[in-house]
């Protein structure tokens, strides 16, 4: 990184950084060619004029990924695995303004514009999106500090047909329009205070939106608080789910039961009248300071989830348009079509807790230490429960329990040693067992502005697998051992 200083009232930096990071090892053993290389480039400057600030910062990236693909079955009685290569290129800009009125008063309006071009088979696009934002906070008489503003969202994209998926239409533009309003109340000075507050957004997938909240804390003194929310939340739908076409696999011909001799193409399609995903989410939290070196936060939730995407077979049927097209090209001979769509069907609760404990038992030494639980119910159709992570096999592809402890040591003004050591639950649905690892570091600044370290990773064990990919049939690999050491020089 590399940073510079011109005048206390407009400083910038500039700075540029990358990796290259081996490929992993699948479940028996062999190499799962998932190497990755990426380049990262920016700036910022800021500037400060009387009650204004401003700010400049754009950055630019280039991802190389190379991956292990399942593909469908198509004419081959097998699946067949694919190495692909995943280019990506973009950047993006933003520009802020920030204007101090008084204490209690301010406005800020900030514009983004980012584009990037994917090139990730089996899927591959390009993005252009503009964002602009403006909110104003003021008092209201002598306990209510108001905030209101407004946004605005547009993105273009583009797509490309390939042998797993394609959009109908290839290109398009989608925006979102909001406004929001909260009143912060101090019911009681530096005791009692109450939110209340609404988004209200209009987007061309779900229409009109409206997300209200409210959340109040009280702090009978210095040492403790007490807190609790409600809030209404929604996902609007992507395009991936309105205008999709994946394929899955051609089965051969089943004449008994089509009475026809074509082969039939598995294939999952988008639909317009698949609609936001909705949530209620109830919280409640407490914190304690002991003294001024250790604290305890502890937190609950439960969420209650409605219209979650589910899936639903359609009729099979001759294909038709551009999804026949498409697979007479790969086939060169007519076939049926078994759709699955999406809907909103689906339903779940959540529920669980969070507590976390942040120590510091000498003035070098820091310990942060935190346990989750998390439980999920769901509903939806059981032909799809074992296929689906996202809704019917949510409650066995997260983890019920995950504990971590970090200790960060300053062994001298010069030296530093961290530990990080953490336990995740398994997840049944991947049959991905739990484990138990640990990371390390040392660092030594020998003068100011120049760091050396060494980096251990997952060093309990020679590898172990974390996660998988639930949309794109990617090869599963696990996590190696890893161990790195490197410089940095900051001027």
């Amino acid at each position: 990184m590399i940073g510079k200083l011109t005048g206390q009232q407009c400083p910038f930096r500039v700075y540029a950084k990358g990796f290259i990071r081996d490929h992993t090892t699948t479940l028996s053993g062999t190499s799962a060619n998932d190497n990755w290389h990426s380049a990262r480039a920016g700036f910022r400057v800021d500037h400060v004029r009387g009650n204004d600030e401003f700010t400049l910062q754009g950055d630019m990236f280039v991802n190389g990924i190379t991956d292990t693909v399942m593909l469908p079955v198509f004419l081959q009685s097998n699946p067949s695995l694919d190495i692909i290569n995943r280019n990506e290129t973009g950047g993006n800009i933003r520009l802020r303004w920030d204007r101090s009125i008084s204490e209690r008063s301010s406005m800020m309006l900030q514009t983004y514009y980012d584009r990037v071009n994917h090139q990730l088979a089996p899927q591959a696009k390009y993005v252009e999106s503009f964002d602009t934002e403006f909110q104003h906070r003021f008092p209201l008489f002598d306990r209510h500090d108001l905030t209101w503003g407004v946004n605005y969202r547009l993105f273009s994209t583009n797509t490309r047909e390939t042998l797993i998926t394609s959009f109908i239409p290839q290109q398009a533009s989608n925006y979102f329009v909001s406004g929001f309003i909260r009143d912060e109340i101090s019911v009681l000075p530096d005791k009692l205070k109450f939110s209340l507050g609404v988004r209200l957004g209009y987007n061309n997938f779900s229409g009109v939106e409206v997300q209200p909240n409210a959340r109040i804390m009280w702090t009978p003194d210095t040492r403790n608080s007490v807190w609790a929310s409600i809030s209404r939340a929604v996902r609007t739908p992507a395009r991936g789910e309105q205008d999709v076409i994946i394929n899955n696999g051609i089965i051969p011909p089943q004449p008994d039961f089509t009475g026809s001799p074509l082969p039939i193409m598995q294939a999952i399609l988008g639909s317009n009248r698949f609609g936001s995903e909705k949530l209620i989410a109830y919280e409640l939290g407490y914190r304690h300071q002991f003294g001024t070196h250790a604290s305890i936060d502890i937190a609950g939730f439960f969420n209650d989830y409605s219209d979650l995407r589910d899936f639903e077979l359609g009729m099979i049927r001759p294909a038709a348009g551009a999804h026949r097209d498409l697979i007479f090209t790969l086939l060169q001979q007519e076939h049926l079509m078994l759709p699955v769509f999406f809907n909103n069907q689906g339903s779940a609760h959540s529920y669980g807790a969070e507590v976390s404990i942040d120590w510091r038992p000498h003035e070098r030494w820091r310990l942060q230490g935190n346990y989750s639980y998390l439980e999920i119910d769901t509903k939806s159709n059981p032909a799809f429960v074992e296929i689906d992570a996202s809704t019917g096999g949510a409650g066995k592809a997260n983890p019920r329990h995950q504990m971590s402890l970090r200790s960060n040591f300053d062994l001298s003004e010069r030296l530093q040693f961290n530990l990080w050591l953490r336990y995740v639950d398994d997840l049944p649905f991947y049959n991905i067992s739990n484990y138990v690892t640990m990371d390390a570091k040392m660092s030594w600044k020998p003068v100011k502005n120049v760091e050396f370290f060494l980096v251990g990773q997952n060093l309990f064990s020679e590898n172990h697998r974390e996660s998988q990919s639930d949309f794109i049939n990617t090869v599963a690999s696990r996590i190696p051992r890893g161990i790195y050491t490197g410089v940095r020089w900051n001027f």
